[in-house]
This record gives C-alpha cells, sequence and structure tokens, in this order.
C-alpha cells in the first residue's frame, strides 16, 4: 500500500514523500491518528544543530510523539482497529554488549544500538507506518482519549527519570524548569509518590501556578534555608547551567540529582560543590516499552487525565503539506506551557 508522508530536507524545507508500505515480519500496519511535535524536531526544523550533523540526518521524517490505529497485524497480536501509542526507542539487537551489562534497571533506551524514531530512524510523520509489534503499547480509547496518550512519550520519559532514583517517598523534591517536561514530571510524581513535597523552580511565575506544587519559587529567589532531599533539572539549553548549580546548592549532602535537559552546548557547573556535598548526579535520557506502559496506567487517574488535557493549546488538522508547515511554525514560536497537537487526515 501507498502512504504519503513529509519529509525534512533542509531547514524549514519539507517535502512529501510518497512510500510504498510492504509487510514485514514481526510488524504491524499502524495508521498514524494524533502526534505532537517535540523540542528536538524543532532543533531539525529550524537548522538549530550542528551543520554537519544536519546534513547526515536528511532526508528524515520528524515526530516521535504519536499515537496509531491498527490496520493490519499477521501476527494477530492486535486486532484491526486497536488504538496504540508508537514507542520510538527501537531496540532490536542481541548481541549488543549492552545486553550484559550487569545493571539491568538502565532499560533499554540506553542500548547505543538502539534507533530512535525522528534521530537516526524515521518518524511519524506520515499517513500510515510499518513498526515493529513489541514497540506498540494498546490503551483503551474509554479511558484516555488518544489526543492526550500522545503526550505518553513525555510521561514515559519522566517515568524512566523517576527510575534513576531508588526510592521517592516522603522526600521533598526539587524540579527545576517551567516548561512542558517539569509540569509532566510534577504530575506523576504526585501521582507515583507517597507523601512527596514537591517544590517548582523556574522563570515564569504563571507557568509555575499551574503545576499543582507544594511550593514555587523564581529562579534567583529561593531561600538560601531550602533543603531537598533530592532534585530533578528539567531546564536543558543554555539555562541548564544556572538551574543545576543552584539545585547543587540546595539539595542535601549526599542527595541525588537526576539531570533530563537536553543542551547542545556543554555547562559550567560547581564540581567543588558536588566533591564537598558528596552528591550524586545522574543523567536520565529516552524511555522503554515498560516505562511506556506505566504511562498509559496512570490516566486511570482522572486528576491526571485533567492535568494532561490542559498541555492542549490547540487541535489542527493536517490533510496537506501546508497544513504541516502551520503547525510546526505555531509550535516554533509557542511560549506557552502545552502543544499544538497534529490529527493527521492524509
Amino acid at each position: 500500500m501507498l502512504s504519503k508522508g513529509f519529509k525534512i530536507v533542509a531547514p524549514k524545507i519539507f517535502e512529501l514523500d510518497i512510500e510504498d508500505i510492504q509487510e514485514q515480519e514481526n510488524h504491524v500496519i499502524v495508521r498514524i491518528n494524533y502526534a505532537a511535535i517535540c523540542k528536538a524536531d524543532l532543533r531539525y526544523y529550524m537548522g538549530q544543530r550542528d551543520e554537519r550533523l544536519l546534513g547526515l540526518k536528511y532526508p528524515m521524517r520528524l515526530i516521535h510523539e504519536a499515537t496509531g490505529i491498527v490496520l493490519k497485524d499477521p501476527q494477530n497480536k492486535f486486532s484491526v482497529g486497536d488504538e496504540v501509542v508508537l514507542v520510538p526507542n527501537i531496540c532490536a539487537c542481541n548481541n549488543c554488549e549492552f545486553q550484559h551489562v550487569e545493571d539491568c534497571s538502565l532499560g533499554e533506551n540506553y542500548c547505543p544500538l538502539a534507533k530512535f524514531a525522528s534521530s537516526n530512524y524515521d518518524g511519524f510523520s506520515a499517513e500510515c507506518i510499518s513498526y515493529p509489534y513489541n514497540h506498540l503499547v494498546k490503551f483503551n480509547p474509554n479511558i484516555v482519549k488518544s489526543e492526550n496518550a500522545v503526550f505518553s512519550e513525555l510521561i514515559s520519559v519522566c517515568i524512566a527519570s523517576i527510575r534513576r532514583i531508588p526510592d521517592i517517598d516522603n522526600k521533598v523534591i526539587g524540579i527545576w524548569g517551567d516548561g512542558i517536561l517539569g509540569y509532566i514530571l510534577t504530575q506523576v510524581l504526585k501521582e507515583i509518590g507517597q507523601n512527596v513535597k514537591i517544590i517548582n523552580v523556574g522563570k515564569h511565575f504563571k507557568k509555575l501556578e499551574t503545576f499543582d506544587s507544594d511550593e514555587i519559587y523564581i529562579s534567583g529567589e529561593i531561600p538560601k534555608n531550602l533543603k531537598l532531599d533530592l532534585a530533578f533539572e528539567c531546564i536543558g539549553g543554555k539555562y541548564a547551567e544556572t538551574g543545576i548549580n543552584e539545585i547543587i546548592e540546595h539539595v542535601k549532602f549526599g542527595s541525588d540529582i537526576v539531570l533530563t535537559g537536553v543542551s547542545e552546548n556543554g555547562s559550567l557547573i560547581n564540581t567543588r560543590r558536588i566533591l564537598e556535598k558528596a552528591v550524586r548526579i545522574t543523567g536520565s535520557t529516552r524511555s522503554n516499552v515498560s516505562d511506556f506502559k506505566r504511562a498509559i496506567q496512570l490516566f486511570e487517574s482522572d486528576r491526571f487525565k485533567v492535568k494532561i488535557n490542559d498541555l492542549i493549546i490547540s487541535e489542527n488538522i493536517i490533510e496537506n503539506i501546508v497544513d504541516y508547515y502551520d503547525v510546526f511554525e505555531k509550535e516554533s514560536s509557542n511560549i506557552l506551557l502545552g502543544k499544538h497537537i497534529l490529527k493527521f487526515n492524509i
């Protein structure tokens, strides 16, 4: 079957792509339903990465946050019409050295040979795609709407970052960053943590007010006596450096810090204070199938569903490449807390 899609070939230039989708072993044919644009997609769209790297990436389909509807599954793992979330991190190797590491808690999202949609593997901006069945997670549309389920990728990333900490219960937890990742991490911790106190720090007070925090502070105006049991950095970019150094000052001795924000350039952090306070810093990236399954389970909470639904700024029907351009332009200038969701109808 033929499927239309959109590939980026140069900064701010998309081309219509027609693909002949063939049945593959252990694959399912899925029609893309809803999708969302990530900051990483925008960096490719705006050409905000190293020129040599961009040359290696183009042409490529963008988008790694999407839901779909099953059209055909030769394995009979799914029924026609099932609604699924697509897991962008594909780890299918059997002989990789990563398979033999002792710390299995890392998860396959750290496998160096993994493929990731819209990074080193075509993303989901297409009418239909053939996708590995074991990287699809079914959800019940009577419990969670497709336009909300599209946030499962970000929710799963938050769950993966929490996995890096042995125990979050009964903790005072700081979250730096007033963007969508900090917001979702706050909601996830509220759902899965027992007796947690969450303190959010950012630059924009109006955004922080929507987080459902126990306390909020503006970066640079944090009380000196604030002490945290652990903290998450969800800033990324050029402001990550400031945030990380603030965190180091406010976590208790021997505390854990989890870094989740993506920065293209390095950050200068206060290593002297890290040594003096015996702080443990852990990195967290991407997520895996089990994280997605847990993300879907969180939608059983009515409170959680409402908080995620609040992130939808607009729903945009994508019928052609002009519609596709329009949403990327909207998202590239978006300063609100939330996303312009895509509804594919191409």
